[in-house]
């Protein structure tokens, strides 16, 4: 189907144990960067838990560039073209930069655009060159960053799934982030973003989804979402000086 999304969800359901955490989740990604909106506990992470194949206990279906998802094991989808960059960074504290580049296994960019190299990762992250021989350990919040998206980036996907990039860093840091998202979208990246912060979500996408409970139950584009005070208040427990 030439007109299909390049990631589709109908009706997904999640479970831990006998959680119901996802109900009936319907969502779509196309090359226009994405914003996953909402509170702690709502199942954000659990969606992405599910698209990546690291949650295997899911029903309905997830299809990504024609192809059904559910039912294969991460390193399928990962091949497929999906990169997944986790809460909290998850690199491994005793290995170098250098070390953490090397590991992550090369594939040819679908589109044919320029590839992502060692090379190219250290033109994007500066710092990143500066700390090669450095273990990941002893790198600041923000670096740590830098690298968990340079490990990602690496694999050449065409969808990018981030779950809370902002967590934890400096503003100066944040905003340097932003420009990075910015930059990977105008590159023909897809990204699924997964924030808490309204400022973040808003100037990398244009797009917002709002999950509550386990379900998709707005999408809009940010300017209405920031226009609206008493939805931001609703569903994200937002007061209009943390919105600004």
């Amino acid at each position: 189907m030439p007109d299909e999304p390049l990631l589709s969800i109908r009706d997904l359901h999640a479970y831990y144990g006998q959680s119901h955490v996802l109900q009936g989740v319907e969502l779509t990604v196309g090359q226009e960067p994405l914003a996953l909106l909402g509170r702690n506990g709502m199942g954000k992470t659990t969606l992405c838990l599910a698209v990546t194949g690291l949650l295997p206990t899911v029903r309905g279906s997830i299809r990504f560039a024609g192809q059904e998802l559910v039912g294969k094991p991460p390193h399928r989808i990962a091949a497929l073209g999906i990169a997944y960059v986790p809460q909290g960074r998850r690199i491994f504290p005793s290995l170098t930069v250098e070390e953490h580049l090397r590991l992550v296994p090369r594939r040819r960019r679908a589109d044919g655009g320029e590839p992502w190299t060692e090379e190219r990762i250290y033109t994007l992250f500066p710092r990143l060159a500066e700390r090669r021989r450095q273990p990941a350990g002893t790198l600041s919040g923000g670096e740590q960053q830098m690298l968990a998206i340079a490990r990602a980036l690496l694999t050449n996907p065409r969808l990018l799934i981030m779950d809370e990039p902002s967590e934890g860093l400096a503003p100066v840091i944040v905003e340097q982030l932003v420009t990075t998202l910015r930059h990977l979208a105008q590159d023909g990246l897809a990204i699924l973003l997964v924030e808490q912060r309204l400022a973040v979500a808003t100037a990398v996408a244009s797009r917002i989804a709002i999950m509550l409970s386990g379900r998709i139950v707005w999408e809009t584009s940010a300017a209405e979402l920031l226009g609206d005070p008493e939805r931001q208040q609703r569903y994200l427990g937002v007061s209009a000086w943390q919105a600004a």
